[in-house]
């Protein structure tokens, strides 16, 4: 029988959050789309029209997460779990950034494929204890690296070289979270079997 949220330990409560919303890898797939159209954009809209993308696009991130984890059948929205409310709160800092985002929008549109790169991927740091998944620190690390080298060294392409980059990021993130949530529910799956045979073993000898 499973245990409810208010008799789960910490340990339990992470586990428990990292196999029913999949470590979270709707959001990656939803961010790798993101970054993809945005790149694709790139060679078809003026560099104003795609500032303006880059804002509102990174919005729609989040609702399109929600809509592709009910197609997957992944409960991305675990309400029982209370660390989905810490989860919630570590996304929500990101709307405290629209005011950083709009001035370098109306006074440096060169820099937004850096700067939304940047604070998009540092925002996953938490997930790493969250989820116990050093895979949330590989997603922080390349993806701020990534921004950063295309988005300042090569800044005259970088509306170019920036969304394609960390396109290939959150692939590998995506992927990466795939097989750890694989992993998981086969070890669980393998932890029920063996508790129901000890269970079997115990009833017979007595």
């Amino acid at each position: 029988m499973k245990k409810s949220s208010y008799e789960m330990n910490l340990y339990e409560l992470k586990k428990d959050l990292s196999m029913e919303t999949g470590f979270g890898y709707p959001v990656f797939l939803a961010g790798m789309l993101f970054w993809l159209f945005v790149g694709i954009s790139s060679f078809f809209v003026t560099q104003q029209t795609l500032v303006w993308m880059y804002v509102f696009g990174i919005g729609a991130i989040m609702p399109l997460a929600i809509l592709i984890s009910k197609l997957l059948r992944v409960n991305f929205l675990s309400a029982h779990n209370p660390l989905l409310t810490v989860a919630g709160l570590v996304g929500g800092v990101q709307l405290f950034f629209a005011p950083l985002v709009i001035m370098i929008v109306l006074h440096q549109p060169d820099w937004i494929p850096f700067a939304i790169g940047v604070l998009t991927g540092a925002h996953f740091l938490p997930y790493v204890w969250i989820y116990d998944s050093k895979v949330y620190l590989f997603q922080t690390i390349a993806a701020v690296f990534v921004a950063s080298f295309f988005g300042i060294i090569f800044m005259e392409l970088s509306f170019h070289l920036v969304p394609f980059a960390l396109s290939i990021v959150y692939s590998v993130t995506l992927l990466l979270l795939i097989r750890q949530h694989r992993l998981l529910m086969m070890q669980d799956v393998f932890s029920i079997e063996r508790e129901g045979k000890v269970r079997d073993k115990s009833e017979f000898i007595q």
